[in-house]
C-alpha cells in the first residue's frame, strides 16, 4: 500500500511538473511565432509603403487599388537626375540631365511583386489598402493606409489594433510597430 501511494504521488508529480513546463513552453513558442509572422508582415508593409512613395513621387497622389499600384511597382518608371560638374566651380561645366530608369530594377529586384498583396501565413487574404487625399493647414496631402486584416497576435486581435502603415485620417507615412 505504501509503495502504491508513493508510485501514485509520483505520476502525479511527472503529470504536473509536464502541464507546468507545457504551459511555459507555449506561451514562449507562441511569442515567437507571432515575432515572426508580425516580421513577415512587415516587411511587406514597408515595401508596399516604399512602392506607395515612389508611386505618389511620380502621379502626385497615392494608389488606391493593389493592381495599379503593383503595375506601377513592376512596369513604372522613375525620373532620376544626374548632375555632372560642380555648380560652384566656375573652370567646369555644370550640367543636370534626366534619365528614366524602372522601379523594379532599381528599388524591387528581388521582390515578388504579384505576391505583395496577399498576408504573409495566409493563401488568399489580402492588405486593405486606402487612398484619399485631406487637408492640413489649407493645403490639401495625398494619404494612404495599407492595414493587415487579420492580425496573428491575439493582443492586436483584443486591442482592434492590426499592423499598417499610412494613415487616411492624418499624414503619416510610418507604421504603427516603430511606436
Amino acid at each position: 500500500m505504501k509503495y502504491a501511494i508513493r508510485i501514485a504521488l509520483l505520476i502525479i508529480i511527472a503529470v504536473l511538473s509536464y502541464l507546468t513546463f507545457d504551459t511555459v513552453y507555449s506561451d514562449i513558442k507562441y511569442e515567437e511565432e507571432v515575432a515572426i509572422k508580425e516580421a513577415a508582415v512587415i516587411k511587406k508593409l514597408e515595401l508596399l509603403r516604399d512602392g506607395q512613395i515612389a508611386y505618389k513621387d511620380e502621379k502626385g497622389k497615392f494608389a488606391s487599388t493593389f493592381p495599379e499600384l503593383l503595375d506601377f511597382m513592376e512596369n513604372g518608371q522613375m525620373r532620376v537626375l544626374i548632375q555632372s560638374g560642380d555648380k560652384d566651380d566656375s573652370t567646369t561645366v555644370f550640367k543636370t540631365s534626366e534619365m528614366m530608369v524602372s522601379i523594379k530594377d532599381s528599388l524591387f529586384s528581388d521582390v515578388d511583386i504579384p505576391q505583395l498583396k496577399y498576408v504573409p501565413f495566409h493563401d488568399t487574404l489580402q492588405f486593405k489598402m486606402a487612398a484619399s487625399e485631406i487637408k492640413k493647414n489649407a493645403v490639401t496631402v495625398p494619404v494612404f493606409e495599407i492595414i493587415d486584416p487579420k492580425p496573428f497576435s491575439k493582443e492586436r486581435q483584443k486591442k482592434k489594433e492590426p499592423l499598417k502603415v499610412g494613415s487616411i485620417f492624418e499624414v503619416n507615412y510610418n507604421g504603427n510597430w516603430d511606436k
